[in-house]
């Protein structure tokens, strides 16, 4: 059903994904090995790895970051506990002493690998999917959670030294992941290959069409009018939309589309605090911009607007700074040669968090 507000699991569910599924699928099917799946908030990476986890048979893990405590022995522990399992779940045939003997691993009551093992473990267990001609794919979700972990490091070492683990991650803090991925140089997964999968909004028609066959699915009749004005205020994220049509089948159309808008706002008004009370120096400057940012502007009318603001020159790369910041978060875009808020939820929970 296409208003299931849980991630979709069949490939049926899924709305306007036919080539990013292909891409997913067909990129770990070839082996390569790591694959990023990249998108702001709510436009459908989970549906899409869940998708895919659900139809491939090969031994699998699937991991979400915002559960696993960001240290990088416990990151280590999660994923080899999960892909020890996922072996023995694969191969029926196995138990998991059999298999921590196999790879040398002491077994007790309970597993336990040191850093210093806990790599070499990784090692062993590709030698053990080598000699039974097999893969292991590891799908981690809003991995941007697990950065101050070194999560980067273990993909590099994981990329390095084993040749049967793939790796499938995403997230959606856009900026967050990149760092990760290794957009910069000073990354440990620069220069590395990967399969980058980017999900964006729906297109207009888009946005009306999923609507018309949601609402046809629930056999509902709904008028064009109140489907374009949910479009116009949703902007093309398909989670809000998906929820928008969950609500009407319940409240009403009217009601469903002010709840949608209020939920969205204030979640988004929280990540928005929250992101500004660890920035307190410069909480103000922060906030003017993304005030000014309702509208596209380019980055020297931000750089104006500042300065009005205080009445002195602000330094250039702290502008920079500033916006690059916001970007990461996926609070703000960059539209040829402008900066913009990135949907309207968070034009409206701006506005709340400037009004308290």
């Amino acid at each position: 059903m296409y208003f299931d507000v849980e991630p979709k699991s069949r490939r049926e569910d899924l709305f306007d994904f036919e080539e990013e599924y292909l891409t997913l699928k067909n990129s770990i099917l070839r082996g390569e090995r790591i694959i990023v799946i990249k998108g702001i908030r709510r436009t459908g990476k989970t549906s899409l790895m869940k998708v895919v986890y659900n139809e491939i048979d090969v031994p699998k893990v699937f991991l979400d970051g915002r559960i696993i405590t960001p240290r990088q022995s416990d990151i280590l522990l999660v994923l080899f506990e999960g892909s020890i399992n996922a072996v023995t779940d694969y191969f029926l045939d196995l138990k998991i002493k059999d298999v921590l003997k196999e790879l040398g691993i002491s077994f007790g009551i309970n597993l336990r690998i040191s850093m210093s093992t806990g790599l070499r473990s990784f090692e062993k267990l590709d030698e053990f999917l080598e000699n039974r001609n097999k893969k292991l794919i590891l799908f981690l979700d809003e991995v941007q959670r697990l950065k101050a972990g070194n999560i980067s490091g273990i993909i590099a070492h994981l990329y390095e030294h084993t040749r049967n683990i793939v790796m499938v991650i995403a997230g959606s803090e856009v900026g967050l992941l990149d760092e990760i991925i290794g957009r910069y140089a000073d990354s440990d997964l620069y220069g590395r290959p990967k399969r980058v999968i980017e999900l964006g909004r729906l297109k207009r028609e888009k946005s009306i069409e999923f609507l018309k066959l949601g609402f046809a699915e629930c056999k509902k009749k709904v008028d064009m009018d109140s489907i374009e004005e949910a479009v116009d205020v949703l902007d093309g994220i398909i989670g809000w939309l998906t929820l928008f049509g969950y609500y009407s089948m319940r409240y009403g159309i009217e009601k469903s589309l002010e709840m949608v808008r209020k939920e969205g706002v204030k979640i988004v008004a929280k990540e928005i605090e929250h992101f500004l009370e660890v920035r307190k120096d410069a909480k103000n400057r922060y906030l003017r911009i993304l005030e000014a940012l309702a509208i596209p502007l380019r980055w020297v009318e931000v750089k104006r607007i500042l300065e009005s603001m205080e009445g002195r020159e602000v330094n250039d790369k702290m502008v920079s700074k500033y916006l690059r910041e916001l970007m990461r978060y996926g609070f703000i875009e960059k539209r040829e040669e402008r900066y913009v808020i990135a949907d309207p939820m968070i034009r409206e929970g701006v506005v709340r968090v400037a009004r308290r």
